[in-house]
């Protein structure tokens, strides 16, 4: 959990968005729900898979995959 934001490779104007809101390790990110991180401006689908990786979790976790018929 002590892995550096900057170390993930996200984009810069998101780095400097998550810096701005007080979050420098991925572990500050913890308490923050799916939803709640995908609403910071700038954070996009790819970014949001990098950091839900370095935190443990897996994207999407909750949502059904559509089965096709």
């Amino acid at each position: 959990m002590d892995t550096k934001l900057a170390d993930l490779k996200l984009t810069p104007w998101l780095l400097d968005e998550l810096n701005q809101l007080g979050y420098e390790v991925v572990g500050g990110m913890q308490h923050l729900p799916a939803e709640e991180m995908l609403r910071i401006p700038g954070m996009g689908g790819h970014c949001y898979r990098k950091i839900a990786k370095a935190l443990g979790r897996e994207p999407f976790s909750d949502v059904k995959k559509r089965v096709r018929r």
